[in-house]
């Protein structure tokens, strides 16, 4: 097969052993969800067939850069799609980010039929954006992060579930009041009575056990402090052999999460033939065809590791569990004082440079980034 031949014959035993002994490995994670489930669930495919009922809205976050958010969400998308979803059901976007190379996901949507797809959001980091930011020459953090609420809600008219991607880890963007907690706020579903309910949060962890959870718990804790809802995480990248192998390092943290109130929905081993796609999508027609054919097999593989099901389910019902929560107490979720000083003053903030000359201007200084 192409595995094997990529791979080499005896890693690629490896991994069939893995996919083999992957299906029954979850019960105690799932065990938690399925105790607030009916007694017979529906098919996920049959998750949101209400027409009136609103888009399952899901951010996929991560504890670092290039720990493969956008990967997770293919998954999901795809996972979603084989399951029985029309393309014209899903959406994906990434509202805010620091790329605007061509992205796997974007080529890959096309391919499929989603058409609401969006990899490039409204607020983009260039080269130059944080200082003129703060030199108020860019727009105003509100009129950003409205700008990119208002994609989301229009990419979601007429969808199930609308997948959207973070940018690095949770507290980047902070420095102009765009970090991915506000984000993530910003683009939750409408409430008449409250505003918006924050889009609950899937976080992607690295590999290992101890610096996984610790990394886990310190994210979840920025977006818990913003009153943002995570639902667990899926563990990406993990070697699929040695001490710090999918296997070794999945038994130690599911320990950890049968103790906690969030569910570790999956554990993915690294796809050596994903690593450089990025730099393959713009290159010969051949490769543009082998990066997809890969996304194929990650798909593919994603979908015995990782229960979509569960995680479609704990994101709509962790959104009704905010809606009701505001409801009963009338709360407001709040965000620190720090955060809410950048956003008043920000409100005066108008652009008086064109991000052109904002970035030319960076670049001939020596900027490497936003």
């Amino acid at each position: 097969t192409d595995l094997k031949r990529e791979l080499g014959s005896s890693v690629a035993k490896a991994w069939s052993a893995l996919i083999k002994s992957s299906s029954s490995s979850n019960k105690s994670q799932c065990s938690k969800v399925r105790e607030r489930e009916a007694q017979e669930p529906a098919p996920l495919h049959n998750l949101c067939t209400n027409s009136q009922v609103q888009a399952v809205r899901l951010f996929v976050a991560g504890d670092r850069s290039k720990v493969g958010k956008s990967s997770v969400c293919l998954g999901l998308l795809g996972c979603l799609l084989n399951s029985g979803y029309a393309p014209s059901e899903l959406a994906y976007i990434k509202p805010a980010t620091q790329c605007e190379e061509a992205q796997l996901i974007e080529k890959w949507c096309k391919t499929k039929g989603i058409s609401a797809c969006v990899p490039i959001g409204p607020i983009v980091y260039y080269k130059g954006f944080t200082r003129a930011y703060l030199n108020g020459e860019t727009e105003s953090s509100d009129e950003l992060l409205r700008r990119a609420g208002e994609a989301v809600d229009d990419l979601a008219k007429g969808k199930r579930v609308i997948i959207i991607d973070g940018v690095g880890y949770p507290a980047v963007g902070s420095i102009t009041g765009t970090d991915n907690a506000s984000v993530a706020r910003a683009c939750g579903r409408q409430n008449k009575t409250h505003g918006r309910i924050p889009v609950p949060v899937l976080l992607v962890g690295k590999s290992g056990v101890g610096d996984a959870i610790d990394s886990y718990n310190l994210n979840a804790t920025y977006f818990a402090h913003c009153n943002v809802p995570v639902i667990g995480a899926v563990f990406n990248k993990l070697s699929i052999d040695g001490y710090y192998s999918l296997a070794n390092c999945k038994e130690a943290i599911e320990k950890y999460f049968d103790r906690s109130s969030t569910t570790a929905f999956g554990f993915i081993p690294v796809i050596p033939s994903l690593s450089n796609v990025r730099e393959e999508l713009g290159s010969a027609e051949e490769k543009l065809k082998s990066a997809l054919e890969a996304a194929d097999l990650f798909v593919h593989d994603f979908a015995k590791r990782v229960d979509v099901s569960l995680i479609v389910k704990a994101a709509r019902e962790a959104s009704g569990s905010v809606s009701r929560k505001r409801s009963a107490d009338n709360d407001t979720p709040q965000v620190t004082t720090k955060c809410r000083k950048v956003e008043s003053e920000s409100k005066s903030m108008k652009p008086t440079i064109s991000r052109t000359v904002i970035e030319a201007l960076a670049k001939s200084q020596g900027a490497a980034s936003g």
